[in-house]
């Protein structure tokens, strides 16, 4: 059974004879790290397996929420910590989430392409039709479902590394021009049409993005998503459908008119 964050409080509550939770060796395990991991789900920060483990995967997700709570980001389970998970609410599934209209449309699109698969290493369609062919084409296949599905041209009149007449090739690019025009939404439950900045480790830049296809609940979400692969992420050379960690993105962006 998945808890909500709340249930943590009475456990891992701050007036309680705890342990504070590093990652160590032996692993620490028991029930104060599985109810860890199961507010961590339900907060959209997978853990990992909930296997009451306080491993690396468990603290990686700590990690993401210590830093979304502008908390100290060290990985460890202390009493500020313990504190904004009792005071944190899960992400749920909403029935309003609609969507955009553009990302709606340009997800309509991205579903017409799937299968895709390039021919030779990094030549398709979509890099042909943008207008520079063979390179890494992910940020290239979203622009040219938002700009052919939804007559919408992302980064237009921005000014960055990357942007071209027909829309984007470089993801930070992508990821700058969504916060700058106050399309930003964060790491939040995303809606369908949204696009999804991956950044797999958390650190460094963007390498990746995607579109959403719709929330999952537990902290995943599906995307439709170009030049990917179920064994590389960012350099696959196929157009798929990929279920996603809101832990693996940095957040998402929403277009609209």
């Amino acid at each position: 059974m998945v808890l909500s964050a709340p249930a943590i409080a009475g456990v891992l509550a701050p007036g309680r004879v705890v342990r504070t939770l590093h990652v160590v060796s032996p692993l620490l395990r028991g029930a104060d790290v599985l109810l860890l991991q199961q507010a961590l789900e339900a907060l959209g920060h997978p853990p990992g397996p909930l296997d009451s483990c306080y491993g690396v995967a468990t603290s990686s997700a700590l990690r993401v929420f210590q830093a979304d709570r502008g908390l100290r980001v060290d990985g460890i389970c202390g009493p500020q910590t313990v504190s904004a998970l009792e005071r944190a609410r899960p992400i749920t599934v909403s029935g309003e989430a609609h969507g955009s209209r553009p990302g709606r449309k340009a997800l309509a699109e991205a579903i017409k392409h799937l299968g895709v698969v390039e021919q030779p290493v990094n030549r398709t369609q979509f890099g042909e039709w943008f207008g520079i062919d063979g390179v890494p084409w992910s940020a290239i296949f979203v622009s040219y479902c938002f700009r052919i599905g939804a007559q919408y041209t992302l980064c237009s009149g921005f000014q960055g590394a990357g942007v071209y007449e027909r829309g984007c090739a470089y993801v930070p690019t992508l990821e700058a021009w969504l916060s700058t025009t106050g399309l930003w939404v964060g790491r939040t439950t995303p809606r369908p049409g949204d696009i999804a900045i991956f950044n797999w480790d958390g650190r460094g830049a963007p390498e990746h993005v995607g579109i959403v296809e719709k929330p999952l609940g537990g902290g995943k979400f599906q995307s439709l998503e170009g030049n990917t692969s179920l064994v590389n992420d960012s350099n696959g050379g196929a157009v798929m459908r990929r279920t996603r960690l809101l832990s693996h993105v940095e957040g998402f962006g929403r277009v609209h008119l």
